[in-house]
């Protein structure tokens, strides 16, 4: 497990410090850090709506290997939480309520948000609070309403444009209690792109840090930004 703190620097942030500065310049240049070679549904298809037909919503939805998947997510999302049971929290890109379950089990209050209708009622058939709505849009979905907790398991990937991203932080701040955590597990195409949602947040009113489980192993790689509302 890798913690990259605010405090510290990656290889493409070097460049700004101290009398080296320009061969610091050099070195970004040449090096970028991990890009995942394999393109994703992301990538490939780009938008959400046209890869997650019913079909493919009805497969997900009784895939085992899927469920144990998104479970150990969820576990890891709760240990890095740091929010007790009881409180409430916002499971963006919810699917199915794989990762609710979880959250549910171990006593919180769970209310589930996803972008693809079919995987609401597949929510709500497990008997989630569950929405179909937009994370770029939290604000208009959940207006006046506030939660413990913010958490995401996959989605956020499906997210490139910079602007898109601060209305996601925006969002997500004004669903939160005042120094609420979020924690949003997701699939960055690059360690660039890592750093510039996490950045993204931080200009938006976080604060916290990357956490990289098996940063060394690609296909075990999983990223966790785990940030709490200023």
């Amino acid at each position: 497990m890798a913690r990259i703190r605010d405090s510290e620097l990656c290889p493409f942030e070097k460049m700004r410090r101290g009398g080296r500065r320009e061969q610091e310049r050099r070195r970004f240049r040449r090096d970028k850090g991990w890009v995942v070679k394999s393109n994703r549904p992301e990538e490939s298809v780009g938008d959400p709506h046209l890869y997650y037909t019913d079909r493919e919503v009805e497969m997900y939805a009784r895939s085992g290997g899927m469920k144990m998947a998104q479970e150990r997510i969820a576990l890891r999302i709760l240990e890095l939480l740091g929010l007790g049971p009881g409180s409430s929290l916002l499971d963006v890109g919810a699917g199915p309520g794989y990762t609710a379950e979880v959250y549910r089990s171990r006593g919180y209050n769970v209310t589930c948000l996803d972008l693809i209708p079919r995987m609401v009622e597949k929510a709500r058939e497990r008997g989630f609070e569950a929405y179909v709505g937009d994370m770029r849009q939290l604000e208009e979905v959940f207006s006046g309403r506030k939660f413990g907790g913010v958490v995401s398991a996959s989605s956020l990937q499906w997210i490139k444009d910079e602007r898109e991203i601060v209305r996601v932080a925006q969002g997500a701040y004004s669903v939160l209690d005042l120094g609420g955590p979020l924690v949003f597990q997701f699939y960055p195409k690059s360690e660039n792109e890592l750093y510039r949602v996490k950045h993204t947040f931080v200009r938006n009113g976080f604060h916290g840090e990357i956490v990289v489980d098996s940063p060394d192993i690609p296909k075990n790689r999983t990223v966790y930004l785990t940030m709490q509302r200023d």
